[in-house]
C-alpha cells in the first residue's frame, strides 16, 4: 500500500524551498537592521557575508533555514548589490558545511528562536497527539503544529522530519485503538455488532419481497426530519434499538475514549461508505467505526427526537393559542351586548335615582325618616340595573375563559400524544442528584408507560395548572399529560433538563474543560489558548469598562457638541438612530473603472482565476485520513459540485448540462469531499486573498479598525426539516429557515449559519464574533 502523504508533491516542494518574493516582497525582507549588518560585516569571506544575509531575509518570511544551494539568483544578486559586492554566486553554494552551522547559529540567537531539538519534539508530541485524538486531518495537524513551533520560537524542520512524527503518532492512535479492539470486544459485543451487517429477510410472512433487501445498518444511517406519528414511532423503534446496542458496547467506548470529534469521525466514514467498502476493512478496523457509528447515531438520534418534541410542542403552543383568541373573538358580541345595555340602564336609571334621590335629600320639609323611605323605595324601584351590573361583573371575574382554554387543551391533547409519548418513552434523560418534581413525574410515565392515574406527581405544576388538572374533584388526564410535555419542552431548552447521550443537549459541564483536567493542566492549556493577558479578570474587566466609558463619552460629547445628526434623544429619555441615505451612484462610480462593460463571466472562469491566486480547492479534502484516492476529485467535478449547490441547480441537473462531468463521479466526490469543515477552510482561503488585496480598502473609514455587521434572511425549505418552522408573515403556508450571515465594511462574508426561523438572531452573534 501506498504510503499517506499529508502534503501533495508540489506543497512538499514549497515548504522545504526558499519563498520566490516578488520585487515589494524582496525590499521588505531584505530590508536588514544595523545589527544584522554588524554581523554580516565580521565574515570575512564576502560569499559568507551574502550568504548570511540571503538566509536570513529567507528565515524572517518562513521560519526555516534553507541550505545555500537553494538560494534564488535574483535574490543574491539583490543583497550583493546592496552590499556592493560583485562575486561569483557559485561561491555561496559551496560555502562549508561548518560555516553554515555557524551560520544558522547566528541568526537563531538573534531572532531568539531555538533549534527543532529531541526537548522540542517531545513537547510537539503533546498537541499532535491531542489534535490525532480530536481526529483532525493530518493536513491540518501539519499547518497547526507549524504555527505552534512559531510561537514557540522554534525553527521549523523539513517537511519529511515533521510529517514522519504526524504519521508516526498517527499510526501508534490507531495500533492502540486496534490493540483495544482486540483484547476488550466479546463475543457477545461481536454478535451483536454484526448483526446490523445482516439483510433483512426477503420473504415476509410466507410472501417474497419484490424490493431489494436493505441491511440494518443502511436503514440506520439517515433518520427522517418528519413529525407525523408513524414516523416518530419508526425512530423512537430504532433508538430504543440503538440503546441496547449502545449498553453492550458502552464500556469499550469508555475505553477507546474516542470522544466526540473521534465518534463523529469513524461515524461519518461508515455513513458516507457503501456496504462494501465498509465489510473491505479488517475486523478490528471495522469494529471500531461500527461502535462509533452506534454511539453518535444514538446521539444523534436522541437530538433528533429532543427537536421534534421541541417543535412540535411549539406548534400545539401556537395552535392552541389561535384557536382560544377565535373563541374569544367570535363571543366578544354577548359580552359586548351586555356592556351595552348596561350602560343604557345606567344613562336612564342610575342617573335618573341619583337626581331623585338629590331631590328628596334637599326637601326641608321631609324627617329623616321620611326620606330614609323615599330613597328606599327609589333603589327598590332600580334593582335591576344593580343586578345586572352585578351578572356582567361576575362574569368578568369568572373563569369561564380559562375553563374554555382547558377544554382546548384537552380536546386537542390526543393529537399531542400520538407524536410525544413515544419520544419521552425513548428518550434517556439526565438524571441529577437534587431532587427534581419534572424528573419524578417523567419516570413515573415511563414507569407506567404513559397511563396515568391520579397518583401521578403533580409537584411539577404551578398553581393555575394544579387546579385545572384536578378540577371539580377529579383527575383530568389528557390536561396532565398536556402540561407534562410543555414542561419538559420548557425545561429541555432552558437547560434544566438535559440528555444523558447527546451532541446537542448535554449538561453545560459536559462541553467544557473538566475541573480535575483543569487544575492539572491549567497553565498548559491557557498558554496553547494564547490567554495569558486575559488570566486575571478583574484587571480584564476593568480594562473593558475603561473602554466602554471612554466610548460613551465620545459619543455623549459629540451629540451636546451637536456633531451627531443621526442621534436623537426624546423628552423620555429614550433615544433614536437615523440612518444616512447612501450614495449609490457615489460607490458604483469608485468601482466602475475596474470592470468591463457589457461584458459576461463565464462562473467557471470566475471559480478557476479564483483558485489560481488563493487555492480555495486544496481545501477540498477526503473525509478520509486514509484510503483516499486523490485522483477522484478533479477540478472540473469541484467545479460541478460547487455550482450545482451554490446555484441551486442540482447535482443531477450539473451533471447532465455539463461537458465531460459523470454523474456517479459527482455524487462520490460530493459525499467525500463536501463537507462543512473544507466549506470553511476553503471560504476562509478566499478571504484571505481577499484581505492581501487593495481595493476592498477603499470601503474601509478607519486603517486600524473593521466594523462588521450581521443580519438575517428568510429562505423557504420545501423538504422537511427541523430547522424550518411556519411563519405566515415570511412564508405564507409554507415553512422556512433563517441563514445568518456575517459581513464587514469590505463586503467579506466570512461566516454564515442556518437555525430555525422562530429563533431569536441576536442569540447567534457570539457565534460569529468566536468564529472570527
Amino acid at each position: 500500500m501506498a504510503r499517506m502523504q499529508i502534503l501533495n508533491q508540489s506543497d512538499q516542494e514549497v515548504f522545504d524551498t526558499p519563498p520566490q518574493f516578488n520585487s515589494e516582497e524582496r525590499k521588505c525582507f531584505f530590508n536588514f537592521t544595523q545589527g544584522l549588518l554588524d554581523i554580516a560585516h565580521r565574515l570575512i569571506d564576502p560569499s559568507h557575508k551574502i550568504g548570511f544575509l540571503v538566509a536570513c531575509g529567507y528565515f524572517r518570511a518562513t521560519k526555516k533555514l534553507f541550505p545555500p544551494d537553494t538560494f534564488y539568483q535574483r535574490d543574491i544578486g539583490y543583497v550583493m548589490h546592496q552590499l556592493n559586492i560583485d562575486l561569483d554566486s557559485s561561491n555561496i553554494a559551496n560555502i562549508p558545511e561548518t560555516t553554515r552551522r555557524r551560520h544558522r547559529k547566528l541568526i537563531l540567537k538573534y531572532y531568539g528562536f531555538h533549534y527543532f531539538d529531541q526537548a522540542t519534539q517531545n513537547n510537539i508530541v503533546l498537541e499532535i497527539s491531542e489534535m490525532a485524538r480530536m481526529h483532525l486531518k493530518p493536513k491540518l495537524i501539519f499547518w497547526r503544529c507549524t504555527d505552534l513551533l512559531i510561537k514557540l520560537r522554534i525553527a521549523l524542520p523539513s517537511y519529511h522530519k515533521l510529517s514522519e512524527l504526524i504519521l508516526k503518532i498517527l499510526n501508534n492512535r490507531k495500533k492502540e485503538l486496534t490493540l483495544l479492539i482486540d483484547q476488550n470486544l466479546t463475543l457477545e459485543m461481536q454478535c451483536a455488532l454484526d448483526e446490523l451487517f445482516a439483510q433483512e429477510s426477503s420473504v415476509k410472512e410466507g410472501i417474497y419481497l419484490s424490493q431489494p433487501t436493505r441491511y440494518k445498518l443502511t436503514l440506520l444511517k439517515k433518520p427522517s426530519h418528519s413529525t407525523k406519528p408513524a414516523k416518530v414511532k419508526e425512530r423512537a423503534a430504532d433508538l430504543v434499538y440503538l440503546k441496547t446496542l449502545y449498553g453492550k458496547i458502552e464500556k469499550i467506548l469508555l475505553l477507546l475514549n474516542l470522544g466526540h470529534d473521534g465518534i463523529r469521525y469513524y461515524a461519518k466514514n461508515v455513513i458516507k461508505s457503501d456496504m462494501f467498502q465498509i465489510n473491505q476493512r479488517a475486523n478490528e478496523d471495522r469494529y471500531i467505526h461500527t461502535i462509533a457509528f452506534i454511539a453518535h447515531q444514538y446521539y444523534r438520534l436522541q437530538d433528533n427526537l429532543a427537536d421534534v418534541l421541541l417543535s412540535v410542542i411549539q406548534s400545539f403552543r401556537n395552535s392552541t393559542t389561535r384557536e382560544y383568541r377565535d373563541w374569544c373573538y367570535d363571543h366578544r358580541e354577548d359580552r359586548d351586548l351586555s356592556l351595552k345595555s348596561l350602560l343604557s340602564n345606567l344613562d336612564d336609571g342610575v342617573l335618573n335615582v341619583l337626581s331623585d334621590i338629590q331631590i328628596v335629600l334637599e326637601a326641608t320639609e321631609t324627617s329623616d325618616s321620611e326620606k330614609l323611605m323615599h330613597i328606599q323605595a327609589l333603589v327598590n324601584k332600580n334593582q335591576t340595573i344593580f343586578q345586572e351590573s352585578q351578572d356582567l361583573k361576575a362574569s368578568i371575574e369568572s373563569k369561564k375563559d380559562d375553563e374554555q382554554y382547558y377544554k382546548i387543551l384537552g380536546r386537542r391533547s390526543i393529537r399531542l400524544q400520538n407524536r410525544i409519548t413515544p419520544i419521552v418513552k425513548a428518550l434517556s434523560f439526565e438524571d441529577e442528584s437534587d431532587p427534581n418534581p419534572l424528573m419524578k413525574a417523567i419516570e413515573y410515565f415511563k414507569e407506567k408507560d404513559g397511563i396515568i392515574t391520579k397518583h401521578a406527581p403533580l409537584e411539577f405544576l404551578d398553581k393555575d395548572q394544579y387546579i385545572a388538572v384536578t378540577a371539580d374533584a377529579s383527575f383530568h388526564t389528557p390536561l396532565y399529560k398536556v402540561y407534562l410535555f410543555m414542561h419538559i419542552a420548557s425545561a429541555i431548552k432552558s437547560g434544566t433538563l438535559n440528555l444523558k447521550c447527546s451532541h446537542k443537549y448535554r449538561p453545560l459541564d459536559d462541553y467544557l474543560i473538566s475541573k480535575e483536567r483543569w487544575g492539572r493542566d491549567k497553565q498548559i492549556l491557557i498558554d496553547r489558548a494564547d490567554l495569558n493577558a486575559f488570566i486575571n479578570p478583574t484587571d480584564t474587566l476593568q480594562q473593558l469598562d475603561d473602554i466602554v466609558y471612554q466610548r460613551y463619552q465620545t459619543i455623549n460629547t459629540r451629540h451636546l457638541e451637536g456633531c451627531n445628526p443621526y442621534l436623537r434623544i426624546a423628552a423620555t429619555g429614550s433615544f433614536t438612530i437615523a440612518t444616512p441615505k447612501q450614495d449609490e451612484d457615489l460607490e458604483n462610480k469608485a468601482l466602475k473603472p475596474f470592470f468591463p462593460e457589457q461584458y459576461l463571466v463565464p462562473l467557471c472562469e470566475v471559480l478557476s482565476t479564483v483558485n489560481q491566486h488563493s487555492g480555495f480547492l486544496q481545501e477540498f479534502l477526503h473525509w478520509q485520513q486514509r484510503h483516499a484516492h486523490s485522483n477522484t476529485a478533479g477540478d472540473r467535478v469541484l467545479y460541478a459540485g460547487i455550482m450545482g449547490y451554490g446555484c441551486a441547480i442540482g447535482t443531477q441537473k450539473i451533471a447532465r448540462i455539463s461537458n465531460q462531468i459523470n454523474a456517479n463521479n459527482l455524487d462520490n466526490v460530493i459525499n467525500w469531499y463536501f463537507s462543512l469543515e473544507n466549506l470553511h477552510a476553503a471560504n476562509d482561503r478566499i478571504l484571505t486573498l481577499l484581505d492581501k488585496m487593495a481595493l476592498p480598502d477603499i470601503y474601509r473609514r478607519l486603517k486600524d479598525k473593521i466594523h462588521s455587521g450581521s443580519d438575517g434572511q428568510k429562505r423557504e425549505v420545501q423538504t422537511e426539516s427541523l430547522n424550518a418552522n411556519y411563519s405566515f408573515k415570511y412564508f405564507g403556508k409554507d415553512q422556512g429557515v433563517s441563514i445568518y450571515t456575517f459581513v464587514d465594511e469590505r463586503n467579506f462574508m466570512w461566516h454564515s449559519l442556518v437555525f430555525s426561523a422562530a429563533e431569536r438572531e441576536s442569540a447567534y452573534v457570539i457565534d460569529g464574533l468566536m468564529r472570527n
